[in-house]
């Protein structure tokens, strides 16, 4: 509406000038009244024009400059001036409120997530790849006990290393670092963010402390493992002095000991029996025993740049050469796939240790599915998640698992199976930790199983 009545005005001015240098082209000579009057109200027309579109032209520029210092005070009267100029102030005050509308909001908004972010209780702290701090909440500053943090250089007397995690962590990654301020132990839970604010890359780093959870889940895992233990012991020791009683009963009459004549051929072949059955308890207590050794004494991990795609390709290999004919039918080979993406995804791992845990979740989803292996199907995928944190899973079709069974699938020696011993995914779960990752388990009866690596 504005623009049609801006050039209707410039159309008016035109054409009354063009008629007047009219009038003055065809009165010159002939009558000079014409001719001055024609001259002068070309000079005016002209003058007024200027005048106009310079006034025009200072009220955009006022309001341009308003804009570009945020200052939304600017107003323009409404009820002088001709009916375009009156247009165009209201126009440019309705605009003008909804600028300020429009700061307004982002500043309540601002406002709001600052609030937000000082109220949680996680600390935040968020700074330039040169170090300079762009912001940290209360909860960063009561955990470091620091007022100011200009530059994370600052948190070097809390720790070297925390500075050092700082600077390396990548965008999606997630650490865990123990840290001592004030004498008192922090179990650190960091985890990282890049975005790009005004073309520079900021860093938003979250740290938590989380040893008191630790301690819950550590002292609900050691109950776990004690009553564990103490229902395999008691399951060998039991049955060893029980027979023992039996057995030393056998050479006794009451509180006397059985003269040698007195010792037939059957209590000496219960007694051997007897002590075969001893000899075998003992052995499994054994190798229970060194089951749990090597639960706690994991080889140390030899880091290199492993390709996800020939990674899988090998684990099916080993597959194929060990698990199957273990199996003993060439009809029950279940179908394995083999998904990732991209295919040059890489890990920074272990991969001997890797490899024993997929082996590991591979005999066991061998082991659900049974003899049958109809249509028995396993899927090993590879990706990053919306974070930027790589994903590895394996996937099968098989029974799944109840609930209740799938909550204690990671506790040291728990079995559904009678010949397990239970070791397996708990050493899976160790492997994935020091690889700083995460292993969890996804089920639904009947229908699937899914083991997940988050690293």
């Amino acid at each position: 509406m504005i623009y049609k009545r801006f050039w209707r005005v410039i159309i008016l001015y035109q054409a009354g000038i063009l008629l007047f240098a009219f009038t003055f082209a065809v009165s010159l000579g002939k009558d000079l009244v014409y001719s001055a009057i024609s001259l002068l109200a070309i000079a005016m027309l002209t003058g007024f024009f200027g005048i106009w579109l310079n006034r025009t032209n200072k009220k955009l520029a006022f309001f341009f400059s308003s804009v570009r210092n945020d200052d939304t005070s600017l107003f323009f009267p409404e009820g002088t001036g001709f009916s375009n100029e009156k247009l165009l102030n209201k126009s440019l005050n309705e605009l003008n409120t909804k600028l300020k509308n429009a700061k307004l909001n982002i500043e309540l908004q601002e406002k709001f997530y600052r609030t937000l972010m000082e109220r949680i209780t996680v600390g935040i702290i968020s700074f330039y790849k040169n170090g300079v701090v762009e912001f940290t909440n209360t909860e960063i500053r009561r955990i470091f006990g620091i007022d100011q943090i200009p530059h994370i250089n600052k948190l070097i007397s809390i720790d070297p290393k925390l500075v050092e995690l700082l600077q390396k962590i990548e965008s999606g990654e997630q650490k865990r670092l123990n840290v001592k301020v004030d004498h008192k132990l922090l179990s650190l839970a960091v985890h990282s963010q890049s975005i790009i604010l005004q073309s520079r890359e900021v860093k938003i780093v979250t740290l938590q402390d989380i040893k008191s959870e630790l301690d819950i889940h550590e002292m609900d895992s050691w109950q776990k493992l004690i009553r564990i233990l103490n229902h395999e012991i008691m399951n060998s020791v039991a049955p060893i002095t029980s027979l023992s009683s039996t057995i030393s009963g056998f050479y006794k009459l009451g509180e006397e000991q059985r003269a040698p004549e007195q010792i037939t051929p059957k209590i000496i072949s219960d007694t051997i029996r007897g002590l075969n059955i001893i000899e075998d308890h003992g052995k499994g207590l054994i190798h229970f025993l060194e089951s749990y050794r090597s639960l706690t004494q994991l080889p140390k991990p030899e880091f290199t740049r492993v390709n996800i795609k020939e990674f899988f390709e090998r684990i099916t290999i080993l597959i194929n050469g060990y698990f199957y004919p273990v199996r003993g039918k060439n009809d029950s080979i279940p179908l394995i796939s083999v998904n990732v993406k991209p295919d040059d995804l890489t890990l920074w791992a272990d991969d001997k240790l890797l490899a024993q845990v997929f082996l590991n979740v591979v005999k066991n989803s061998l082991e659900a599915f049974g003899e049958s292996g109809k249509g028995d199907e396993i899927i090993f995928n590879g990706f990053r998640n919306p974070e930027g944190r790589i994903v590895l899973t394996v996937q099968d079709n098989g029974p799944g698992m109840e609930s209740d069974t799938l909550e204690k699938i990671f506790v040291p020696f728990f079995s559904t199976k009678n010949s397990g011993n239970g070791i397996g995914l708990s050493l899976s779960r160790q492997i994935i930790r020091i690889h700083n990752g995460n292993i969890s388990c996804d089920s639904i009866p009947g229908k699937s199983t899914t083991i997940s690596m988050i690293f």
